[in-house]
């Protein structure tokens, strides 16, 4: 991959946005220091992927792949300022690495990290995708957005990371259907063995679930016994960011610590 030519692509969409109703090749070229033939050679390689859209006769503006990436950049910013304070605050209550995970796409990634005080630790890279089927922040994220859930359950091949990774569609299905039941998902070495994973929801003004708050640690720490109490926790603090993200009070889960207990209970008799 050429990053001299990614520079251009980045220049030539940075320039467009100054510009909304669209500008010509020879604008482009001229106000960016181009050759008008690799100028327009790039702008029909943007029009291509829909990152930029043909505004009129040889005039080119903005396309909606651009523009859905820099909403979404918007919102993700917006997010992890609002979510911050909560998620350091449940940092201190649990003394687990705390992480914001968000849907990008089609991928669901993580945005934030909050590091706590354990001295053994799951430390997750920032960015990166995670499975839809074999995460605890894909499988709920998926759960609550049907079509994500239909892209994993209609991929062509679901990874076995570990043995205990969901890779039967009939089982997946009922796993989905399970979290939306109890509001939160757990990952249980299908990651990673001797892993666990929570998450829970958070959910915008619209009622859709766009992110998640997630805690990762050992199977030891996060044994059935205290696992509730962390999962109530986790629920509350989902539950305060979106308020503040202006979710209607009709689409917020349950957060009392004997509806979780009861929930384990019958994931654990179902296991």
């Amino acid at each position: 991959m050429n990053p001299a030519r990614i520079d251009r692509a980045l220049a030539v969409l940075g320039y467009l946005a100054q510009h909304h109703d669209g500008r010509s090749v020879k604008h482009l070229s001229d106000d960016l220091g181009l050759p008008m033939s690799s100028t327009h050679d790039l702008l029909q390689a943007l029009v291509d992927i829909g990152a930029v859209r043909l505004a009129g006769t040889r005039t080119y503006a903005l396309g909606p792949r651009s523009i859905g990436l820099a909403l979404s950049i918007v919102d993700s910013v917006k997010l992890r300022h609002v979510a911050r304070p909560h998620l350091v605050q449940l940092c201190e209550q649990v003394n687990e690495n705390v992480y914001l995970a968000v849907r990008s796409g089609d991928d669901v990634v993580y945005a934030d990290r909050y590091e706590a005080s354990q001295l053994l630790s799951v430390v997750i890279q920032l960015g990166g995708g995670r499975p839809l089927h074999g995460s605890a922040v894909g499988k709920l994220i998926a759960a609550y957005n049907p079509d994500l859930e239909a892209r994993a359950l209609g991929a062509s091949r679901l990874e076995q990371f570990t043995p205990f990774t969901l890779t039967n569609r009939d089982q997946l299905r009922a796993e989905y259907a399970s979290i939306r039941g109890r509001a939160y998902s757990i990952s249980d070495g299908e990651s990673v063995e001797g892993i666990i994973g929570l998450a829970t929801p958070i959910i915008d003004a619209s009622g859709t679930v766009i992110a998640a708050v997630h805690i990762c640690a050992p199977r030891g720490r996060l044994a059935p016994d205290r696992r509730p109490m962390v999962l109530t926790q986790m629920l509350q603090t989902g539950v305060q960011i979106s308020r503040q993200l202006g979710a209607p009070d009709d689409t917020l889960p349950d957060t009392a610590l004997d509806t979780v207990i009861a929930s384990e209970e019958r994931r654990a008799s179902a296991s």
